[in-house]
């Protein structure tokens, strides 16, 4: 018998309103294993090629993995990948929160979907049972509404819903899928993917428990994990004051993205801190299931912004991105914004970068008032920025021009503008700068689905000795420059993407484990074997995170992507205005061009072209996936 797993995949045609499951073998579920590869595969073997993100042949999965819902810190989190809206490539978005353990009590470890219904509808899987119910009641609901209809028509307060906001319905390209109002599949737009599908909403009830293999390891391993939250001092700082540490982190050597990416100091920064944020509107720390690590941020304001803290709080991502790269240092403000976002289903990073774009081009004279509906689209006007979200997520006036990304805007205000743009693949940057950060430039030029500062490991971890054991172990030895590009920074690309899209594989938190977190990759083996009875090694699994992304990169070569597409924005070429600490920085586009070739060798592409290569595909066990390529290999 299958341990860990359901050993069920709902496949779910929503043309028809017909389903059916599948069951497949352990040899299956061992090469693929769950999350972002498991999703990687339904995708790229289901899908033709060239056919549009929003067209109803798109295919949505939602996947876990069998370390899902076993009670321990960062085994909470589930997967969607799809086409996405936004880059046009693959992508894949993780969520935490609770509706991924509830999926596996529900009986299945994955939902695959395609097609259209002809009306709104929601999914409704509980104890192995599935229906599809009419949604009309629903559409057009913010999140929080929507999830109060759904428990009182279900009559379940205990259910778990990952849903839509109006954004995801009126097709947002950012739009993000939420579950408990305030974890996010909040990036690559699978958001309006649903919307596009007329599916509202999934909700999940379930009392199968899965069968570990042995219990009393993950109890111990669970124990050890809660003792060390509580007794280590970072750990302990973490959880107090979450991820918003990075504002005190970054803005000291000039990482913080400021002014649409002209600067990397916040003179305001202060004002946004996490002590700040502690100091004033945080209500507590939240978190997700069974997580002892509890970073998350809820928050309550009563005025002059009211904001219900059933939606969360912000995390760093929107403190970066709505705050000092809009110039607003008011965390009341930033706040409501988050709290908006998070009602209409919002991502707030490419909301963040988008509505900074739109402000230098108001400053610059190529928007004006008549382009805005008469909205100041000034920097640090943030009653603009709180209305802005209102008119994205319905798609009214010019928040219809706003929800269709930095990249689509700037396309239409033509060359001046376009330089100004801080995208890839069409996708805007998450707060962390490839100034201070080097080995960014390659993750986010090169990442399968665009900017994605949780695909490989930061330049930090490889900056001082002692370096942790992990990352030693995959052959770092000599510190190197935070800010310095050169083949130790392709080689922590390359080897941590495979470790970093092995977490995605399994569906783990990489807050909890990491190379720096409560649990490291050994403890990671123990911790699948424990669950699956299987005797694997770092090697294996680390073979199944390299499979995913070469999954990801055959989907994208099969629709044209090459390295053409794997640059950075000119902005990132010119000199920061700000005289702080990175006053004058710039990356070095030689410097970048020769890393990103290194890069390509090291990931076992071609060095020139970025392509994979059946080779390599072969090496894998993927053979499948080079025939299904065709003349694109």
């Amino acid at each position: 018998m299958l341990k860990g797993y359901a050993g069920k995949i709902l496949h779910v045609d929503l043309n028809d309103r017909s389903f059916t499951i599948e069951k497949p073998d352990e040899k299956f579920y061992r090469k693929y294993v769950g999350g972002a590869c498991l999703g990687a595969y339904y995708v790229l073997k289901g899908m033709e090629a060239g056919i549009d993100a929003l067209d109803p042949r798109n295919i949505i999965v939602f996947a876990i993995s069998p370390t899902t819902g076993a009670a321990i810190s960062g085994a909470s989190r589930h997967c969607v990948t799809s086409k996405s809206p936004l880059t046009g490539t693959i992508a894949s978005s993780e969520a935490g929160g609770y509706w991924g353990p509830e999926l596996k009590f529900s009986g299945f470890d994955a939902i695959v979907l395609k097609g259209k219904a002809e009306r709104p509808v929601y999914l409704w899987v509980h104890n192995g049972e599935v229906e599809i119910r009419d949604a009309s009641n629903l559409w057009g609901s913010t999140t929080g509404e929507a999830q109060d209809i759904l428990k009182r028509e279900l009559n379940d307060e205990k259910i778990r819903v990952a849903q839509i906001g109006p954004a995801g319905e009126n097709l947002v390209r950012y739009a993000c899928i939420t579950n408990e109002l305030a974890h996010f599949n909040g990036r690559n737009g699978m958001g309006a993917v649903m919307g596009s599908k007329n599916l509202k909403a999934i909700a999940v009830r379930g009392t199968i428990q899965p069968e570990f293999n042995d219990k009393d390891a993950i109890i111990k391993m669970a124990r050890y994990g809660s003792e060390k939250v509580k007794n280590d001092a970072f750990y302990s700082m973490f959880r107090e004051l979450g991820t918003n540490l990075n504002v005190a982190w970054l803005q000291p050597i000039g990482g913080l993205p400021t002014k649409n990416w002209n600067l990397g100091v916040f003179e305001d920064a202060e004002k946004i801190t996490a002590e700040a944020l502690r100091d004033t509107y945080l209500k507590k720390s939240g978190t997700c299931w069974a997580c002892s690590q509890s970073c998350k941020r809820v928050v309550e304001l009563k005025g002059p912004y009211e904001v219900d803290p059933k939606y969360g709080g912000p995390e760093y991502e929107t403190v970066g991105m709505c705050g000092s790269n809009l110039l607003i240092g008011d965390l009341a403000v930033i706040s409501k914004i988050n709290e908006l976002c998070n009602k209409y289903g919002v991502d707030t990073i490419s909301f963040g970068g988008t509505v900074g774009f739109a402000m230098e081009c108001f400053e610059k004279g190529i928007l004006t008032t008549g382009d805005t509906d008469g909205v100041e689209l000034k920097f640090g006007n943030g009653d603009a920025v709180i209305k802005l979200v209102e008119m994205v997520g319905k798609r009214e006036g010019f928040g219809n021009e706003l929800a269709e990304g930095t990249y689509r805007l700037a396309k239409k205000l033509g060359p001046e503008a376009e330089l100004m743009a801080v995208t890839v693949k069409g996708k805007e940057f998450p707060a962390h700068m490839p100034h201070v950060k080097a080995s960014l430039a390659i993750a986010y030029a090169c990442n399968s689905f665009g900017p994605d500062h949780q695909s490989s490991e930061h330049d930090p971890s490889i900056a001082g000795e002692p370096f942790g054991t992990s990352i030693r172990g995959l052959g770092f030895e000599v510190p190197q420059n935070p800010a310095e590009l050169n083949y130790e920074k392709s080689k922590l690309v390359a080897y941590t993407q495979r470790a970093y899209s092995l977490l995605d594989a399994l569906s783990v938190c990489m807050f909890c484990f990491n190379f720096w977190t409560i649990y490291n990759y050994n403890d990671l083996v123990n911790f699948v074997n424990s669950v699956t009875g299987w005797d694997t090694n770092l090697w294996e699994l680390l073979r199944v995170g390299e499979r995913r992304l070469n999954m990801f990169k055959a989907f994208n070569q099969r629709e044209g992507f090459d390295s053409k597409d794997d640059v950075l924005p000119e902005r990132l070429f010119k000199p920061l205005d700000d005289q702080g600490a990175t006053g004058g920085w710039k990356i070095d586009k030689e410097e970048f061009i020769k890393a990103r070739d290194d890069y390509y060798y090291l990931a076992g592409w071609d060095s020139d072209t970025g392509k994979v290569t059946a080779e390599k595909l072969r090496e894998l066990g993927l053979e499948w996936v080079a025939e299904l390529m065709g003349d694109k290999i």
